[in-house]
């Protein structure tokens, strides 16, 4: 029974995913969602109460996605580095492919409605922080193991999550074949100073550094 439930969820929200990213989120009504699931509007709202319980359960069922991306990069065996890198580029290849996705996951699609933002903050958050603990993990691993320096890795992990973000925004304003994924690993991993240019002195600052910071166990 619990099975046939998700199964007919799931097929609403791939309907509901098909018509909020071809028209928009406030274009998008519930009517079109049902048509496209090819069920009655009364059993769409009986799997969600209503369209902003629709839109969270598709940024929720995205998130879920990338997450199963992760877990399962993070048990091959790969350096912290390589698993990052993976990680990356299989997001964006996902992203990209559908550029919908992005509008998708905006927060100004529902940012005005202060009741949707309570709602986002209980149920899609706990996602977005486990994420971060994810990614922190593998740069917690990078740091023992010699191949990152030492840095706050819940810190590293917002800024890498926050740079794929800001790429991939980039990337559906300007379409077209670019090295936007390889811009950010290069940037991620090895920073923007230039060598000779302040770069010596900043690794030698950090060095000195190193010995004061704390890595979280």
């Amino acid at each position: 029974m619990k099975a046939k439930y998700e199964e007919k969820r799931l097929a609403i929200l791939q309907a509901a995913f098909a018509v909020v990213t071809e028209r928009g989120y406030f274009a998008a009504k519930v009517d079109d969602v049902a048509r496209r699931a090819g069920v009655a509007k009364g059993t769409v709202y009986l799997y969600f109460k209503d369209k902003p319980a629709i839109y969270l359960g598709l940024v929720e069922w995205l998130l879920k996605q990338a997450l199963t991306v992760t877990v399962e990069v993070v048990a091959r065996p790969l350096s912290p580095r390589r698993k990052l890198e993976e990680i990356l580029s299989t997001w964006a290849s996902g992203v990209l492919s559908n550029p919908g996705v992005l509008a998708l996951l905006s927060l100004e699609n529902v940012h005005q409605d202060n009741t949707v933002m309570k709602r986002f903050r209980k149920h899609i958050l706990p996602h977005i922080v486990e994420m971060q603990d994810a990614i922190a993990d593998i740069v917690r691993q990078g740091i023992e193991q010699g191949e990152f320096r030492r840095v706050d890795p819940r810190t590293a992990a917002m800024m890498f999550l926050s740079a794929f973000r800001a790429e991939m925004v980039a990337a559906a304003e300007r379409p077209g074949p670019r090295g936007s994924v390889e811009s950010v690993k290069d940037i991620f991993f090895c920073g923007i100073l230039a060598e000779g240019r302040g770069a010596a002195r900043a690794r030698s600052r950090v060095k000195r550094q190193d010995a004061k910071c704390k890595i979280e166990k």
